[in-house]
């Protein structure tokens, strides 16, 4: 019994979808233009636009692009898109299984949570009566004062500051006899290592000059070397954007929702198939060249290849 009513239910929803796709196309008809007149305005190619007017919401992707798909459609055609977005709407069965879902999953978090809430207040008693005993055997032990005796009690040494007056009297004497016997020993050397500071001064400072500009060499960041045939793309978000990205092999670099204030960078191999849901609110470069992409029609999706082409 279950079999046949999943196959009722697809049946009814197949036969809804062929009816939204003959509506729309009737309507094209009756203005006059062709699918590949459509699909330049909707920047969809001929083959997805026949499969929306077949009723093949299967080929389409997910339901929130052929509900895109529909809008688009109805408001190039000037028609009331609300009455067929609502065939196609989730069938109340399946949004009440979803809130029993939702409300069991609920039900379970909040018991997990009362268990782990008992067992940290368990934790807690066992610390608490700890402490509790060990204060309790602490206060019972008696308390033994100890008396100094006169043997612990020593003359008190001299100040500090006579100690260190004498060390620097120490160390001056020290320093003014050793800089007599240098002097005496060879007279000329103190002269020698003066006037090659004196007479080199431009060299000393392009010494300086050269140390500053080798560190600050190692200081500037490195980006990773490209191998052949890759490109870096780096994409700023100044807006909800939901974005797909794909290399030249078909792997899937990127496939996320991505907020204000966000950056994403990617490295692969050229060219790059991009697909944006709102491209107004993102800025892209290519190996550090900015890609013009405002051309594309605002609020609909937007399909590319980077590097662009013309």
């Amino acid at each position: 019994m279950s079999d046949s009513g999943e196959v009722a239910q697809q049946g009814e929803e197949g036969s809804a979808a062929i009816a939204i796709g003959k509506q729309l196309a009737g309507a094209r008809e009756q203005q006059g233009l062709s699918q590949e007149q459509l699909a330049r305005k909707l920047n969809l190619t001929v083959r997805k636009l026949d499969d929306l007017e077949q009723g093949r919401f299967a080929r389409l992707g997910a339901t929130i692009f052929v509900r895109g798909y529909i809008k688009a459609y109805c408001k190039v055609l000037a028609l009331d898109s609300a009455p067929l977005l609502a065939a196609i709407e989730p069938e109340p069965q399946a949004q009440e299984q979803a809130s029993m879902q939702s409300f069991s999953r609920r039900t379970e978090k909040e018991a997990h949570d009362n268990r782990l809430m008992l067992f940290s207040y368990a934790i807690l008693a066992i610390i608490l009566g700890s402490s509790l005993f060990w204060w309790w055997q602490d206060s019972d032990e008696p308390v033994v004062e100890s008396t100094p005796l006169v043997a612990d009690i020593v003359a008190a040494p001299a100040p500090e500051s006579e100690q260190q007056d004498l060390v620097d009297e120490s160390l001056e004497s020290l320093q003014k006899q050793e800089s007599e016997q240098a002097q005496q020993l060879n007279p000329q050397q103190g002269i020698t290592e003066s006037s090659d500071k004196v007479d080199n001064p431009q060299l000393n400072q392009d010494i300086a000059q050269v140390d500053q500009v080798d560190t600050g060499e190692q200081m500037l960041p490195q980006e990773a070397p490209l191998a052949a045939g890759e490109q870096r793309v780096v994409m700023r978000f100044s807006g909800e954007c939901w974005v797909e990205v794909q290399d030249a092999k078909g792997k899937r670099l990127a496939y996320d929702i991505k907020q204000a204030g966000q950056e994403l960078e990617l490295v692969g191999l050229a060219p790059f198939a991009v697909t944006l849901g709102k491209h107004d609110v993102v800025s892209i470069s290519v190996n550090g060249q900015a890609v013009d992409i405002s051309h594309f029609p605002q609020n609909r999706l937007a399909k590319f290849s980077l590097p662009l082409t013309e």
